[in-house]
């Protein structure tokens, strides 16, 4: 038996940490997810779970207007992330009974009862993780791609307007004597936080050859200045896109390599080297002026 709830006590620490209940919390990525959470509740957000027969959460979906969203659109209903629990181990896999169809068709009735004009979702062009197939498969046609990034929509009625992806306005640059790491964070994306708490660790201690910013694109003006909502970006370009999150050692392991490159190591060891004042765990420093140029979600 499968029902379909907005999220509560009873489901959201297991929502906040996107299905990972097998595993202990990390307090700051928790932290990250329930502060986005508990803003936009004030602001249309729609979270919904799938439970089962023994009241266990197998499926999520989350969803908010456009407006408040990192796409670019206006009166739809953005569907940020519909996950189904896909993982061997604590419920097992679930993915392929159905799960992602009843969350995507909940949020879409409660779109067209909010007077909506359509619905808009994102995937990825390739089969194994988030892929854009499910949505058009659920009648979703495409209207935006950046890379392997597809935005694709639902139009209710005939005067909606397409979506678009957010273009990237400038190139991320810091201290030119130093290891460039900035890390944009919206806190929608429970993997997207992971991953800035990954690039604190990684380089902390390393203050003396790396440049670390944090940038909280929750606050619009960040987001709009940039044009980025989510990403880890080492000397200006996007730390591995497309490929599985790495560990803080391994991150930091690329720190010091790419300070090696540019010739900052010198005979000493980075670890050793002495600090010189950490930017902190959350910086929102306002970037110079745009030149010209984000991406997450997931079905069964």
């Amino acid at each position: 038996m499968r029902r379909i709830r907005d999220v509560d006590a009873r489901s959201v620490d297991t929502f906040l940490r996107c299905l990972h209940d097998e595993r202990p919390d990390d307090p700051r990525v928790v932290a990250m997810r329930r502060r986005w959470f508990e803003a936009h509740r004030e602001h249309g957000l729609r979270a919904k779970v799938v439970v089962n027969a023994r009241d266990e959460v197998v499926a999520l979906g989350q969803a908010v207007p456009i407006e408040q969203s990192h796409l670019l659109g206006r009166d739809l209903l953005a569907i940020l992330c519909v996950w189904v629990h896909g993982y061997a181990h604590h419920l097992g896999n679930r993915q392929g009974r159905g799960h992602g169809r009843a969350i995507l068709e909940a949020l879409e009735r409660e779109a067209r009862q909010a007077g909506f004009a359509g619905v808009a979702a994102w995937g990825m062009d390739f089969p194994y993780w988030n892929p854009v197939s499910f949505y058009e498969h659920m009648g979703y046609a495409r209207s935006d791609q950046q890379g392997q990034a597809v935005l694709v929509w639902k139009r209710f009625r005939a005067s909606a307007e397409p979506p678009r992806f957010r273009h990237q306005r400038q190139r991320p640059s810091g201290d030119p004597d130093k290891v460039s790491l900035h890390v944009f964070v919206h806190g929608w994306c429970m993997g997207a936080c992971g991953q800035c708490v990954t690039a604190r660790d990684a380089a902390r201690g390393l203050e003396a050859i790396v440049d670390y910013r944090e940038i909280d694109t929750s606050e619009r003006a960040q987001l709009e200045a940039w044009g980025i909502s989510d990403g880890v970006y080492l000397e200006g370009a996007p730390y591995r896109p497309c490929e599985p999150p790495v560990d803080s050692a391994q991150m930091r392991q690329d720190l010091v390599r790419v300070a090696a490159e540019k010739g900052l190591l010198g005979s000493e060891d980075a670890g050793r080297r002495p600090a010189g004042g950490h930017r902190g765990d959350a910086q929102t420093s306002a970037p110079p002026a745009p030149d010209d140029r984000v991406a997450k979600g997931e079905g069964e």
